[in-house]
């Protein structure tokens, strides 16, 4: 029988053998690779380096970090489209891929940074400065709170400075401005253009256009979106609110002083500094040198007022001895402020200061030294904070107690509001887009929140959303009724103001067509009765008697005499004929040059920056993993 040569055959050498490889392949290479097949989840290659998923995930959360806390609430509004999710991801990706191509090409070329150099730039950091120098238990909170480790941020700031050796003399010899480009652009903003602008009298043509029903019929079909009823929905409500709740705070002696006493030191005043300074500005020829010989004669002994007056470029250092008053930290620039803090004593120097404005140098007048007032003294002050800090409290626990009862019962709203104590309130009837409403209705986010397709159709409490940094609200949806056409005899009225509205734009388009061809044809102008002309008007970039569109089109025209441009200033068809381009005498020409050339450093910064990019990535072996890549997007879209 089958089974009992079955039997047999398992005491076979045959079979034996089998089953020992068998055996042995799982020892060592384990069962998972029978059962699980491998996945490549890393989405992109560069040469031997893979940039994985988890490391695609931390750069785009922090770049959604850092948009939040530039932008505020409504970075969030941007992030619920798929689309823009999409976009960021794969921009992110792409300059992740830009990095690792230059750092490849950068460690190809031998370029090596040396550990003294990595201290020496962390040590130059400003953020981990403290009194005026470099503070290592600051770095190392600083470098915690980012959610890294001192060796890690050694690592990639190693990494940043082999890409800058590499970088910074390209970028610096691509990005010089020559005078010439300065001063073509600087012309190119002080042009002016002198026109004859031609403007139909609408008033006049309204009085005998007409328009019949079945032009308000056509009009009407023809344009169903500007008759359309806009969705509506009608809500309930609880909003919390951080300023109401300020207003609730008992106030309580003991309380207050209790505060003080615990939060004494956040009312310090810090120390302030006494200081005046001698400038000799950069346009001075030999500035530098200059400064240096002042502090040469200072450090010799010769009175501050008396090399001052003899090298200082301030006009009123006679009068008032270069004073800058009293200044606490942070209220100079960087240099000058670590320049003023850095000086030990009263009557000293700083050494000179370079920056745009030009050469600095600094007297240490006085020290005011930092100190924490009496409660009496702040009374006021202390008191604002105790509100304000007992109102984050109290609004901190209710959202958390709002969110979870809201959520525990999501049929009604009358829970969370027995257990935070705040009423429920109606929305009434809300239509999409409405501004007119009273806060918060009017709000991206309630309007978000209240149509909502899940939340208009559930009928079950929201989550609860921020309304900025302090306030939040939760809604229950009651009804939503869709957008839709409204009939013609209802809007009857409209559709013959709206078609009439046109009839009299067609007809300036009209009597301003005519008036362009004759313009063209070198013909002669024969006004129209219902047309006025303003002869040789000076139009200039950014001029407020027009619509900017108005003014774009007319710096839009080409350079020739007679050419021209028909375009709405204000909801008014106009026609402007070129017949001048001139400079602006008054306009401040070396304080354009000195934005243009700023702004054109950048600009080829930049775009020496990107060729740079460009240029590591197409020596480089970029391979794409579409699969992944797709993965992650598509979760994104299913997290939306």
């Amino acid at each position: 029988m089958l089974t009992d040569k079955l039997r047999d055959g398992a005491h076979g050498k045959v079979f034996k053998i089998l089953f020992w490889v068998i055996i042995l392949s799982f020892i060592f290479t384990g069962v998972g690779n029978y059962l699980i097949p491998k996945l490549d989840t890393d989405p992109v290659s560069v040469g031997d380096i893979k940039i994985t998923r988890e490391q695609w995930d931390s750069q785009y959360h922090d770049q959604v970090r850092m948009m939040q806390n530039q932008y505020g609430a409504q970075v969030n509004q941007y992030l619920e489209n798929a689309d823009h999710v999409k976009a960021l991801r794969l921009q992110i990706l792409e300059d992740m891929i830009d990095n690792v191509s230059l750092n490849l090409q950068c460690y190809k070329q031998n370029i090596r940074i040396g550990d003294e150099q990595v201290k020496k730039a962390i040590r130059n950091e400003r953020a981990f400065f403290k009194d005026g120098k470099f503070n290592n238990d600051l770095f190392l909170a600083t470098v915690r709170n980012m959610g890294s480790s001192p060796d890690y941020y050694a690592h990639q700031l190693r990494t940043s400075l082999a890409a800058q050796t590499l970088a910074v003399p390209v970028v610096s010899a691509n990005s010089i401005v020559y005078p010439y480009e300065v001063d073509a652009l600087s012309k190119l903003f002080t042009e002016q253009r002198v026109t004859d602008i031609y403007t139909p009298d609408y008033a006049a043509i309204a009085k005998y256009v007409e328009v019949s029903d079945a032009d308000a019929k056509k009009f009407y079909d023809e344009h169903h979106d500007s008759f359309m009823k806009q969705a509506n929905v009608d809500f309930t409500y609880i909003l919390l609110s951080l300023d109401k709740l300020k207003k609730e705070v008992p106030l309580d002696e003991a309380k207050i002083e209790e505060y003080y006493n615990i939060n004494a030191s956040d009312f310090t005043v810090p120390q302030k500094r006494e200081c005046s300074q001698i400038l000799i500005k950069s346009g001075t020829k030999d500035f530098e040198k200059k400064a240096a010989e002042a502090l040469t004669e200072l450090t010799s002994g010769k009175s501050f007022e008396e090399v001052g007056a003899k090298f200082s470029d301030d006009p009123n250092f006679a009068k008032e001895h270069g004073s800058l008053g009293l200044l606490e930290k942070g209220a100079l620039s960087k240099e000058l402020d670590i320049a003023l803090f850095s000086i030990k004593n009263v009557g000293g120097y700083s050494k000179v200061v370079i920056d745009n404005y030009g050469a600095h140098i600094l007297k240490l007048d006085g020290i005011t030294e930092s100190f924490i007032p009496k409660l009496a003294d702040i009374k006021e002050e202390v008191k604002a904070r105790y509100i304000d800090a007992t109102a984050r409290e109290i609004y901190a626990n209710k959202s958390n107690t709002l969110t979870d009862v809201s959520y525990e019962n999501p049929d009604s709203l009358e829970a969370a509001s027995k257990a935070i104590g705040e009423p429920i309130e109606q929305s009434g009837v809300v239509s999409l887009g409405d501004k007119s409403l009273k806060w918060p209705l009017s709000t991206d986010e309630v309007q978000r929140l209240a149509f909502n397709e899940e939340n208009r159709s559930s009928h079950i409490n929201t989550n609860v959303v921020n309304i900025g940094n302090e306030n939040c609200i939760v809604l229950n949806v009651s009804s939503y009724n869709d957008a839709q056409l409204q009939k013609f005899d209802d809007v009857k009225a409209k559709a013959l103001e709206l078609a009439k509205a046109k009839a009299i734009d067609d007809k300036a388009q009209t009597l301003l067509d005519g008036i362009k061809a004759d313009v063209k044809a070198g013909k002669e102008v024969t006004l129209p009765k219902d047309v006025t002309v303003a002869k040789a008007v000076t139009v200039n970039r950014g001029d407020k008697a027009f619509s900017p569109y108005f003014v774009l089109n007319v710096f839009a025209i080409p350079n020739a005499e007679n050419q021209s441009s028909i375009s709405h200033d204000n909801g008014k068809l106009k026609l402007a004929v070129l017949k001048e381009v001139k400079q602006d005498e008054s306009a401040d020409a070396a304080q354009y040059a000195k934005i243009i050339r700023s702004q054109l450093v950048q600009f080829k910064q930049n775009k020496a920056d990107s060729m740079l990019y460009l240029g590591a990535r197409e020596i480089s072996d970029i391979s794409y993993n579409e699969s992944a890549i797709n993965v992650v997007i598509q979760q994104d879209k299913s997290e939306e």
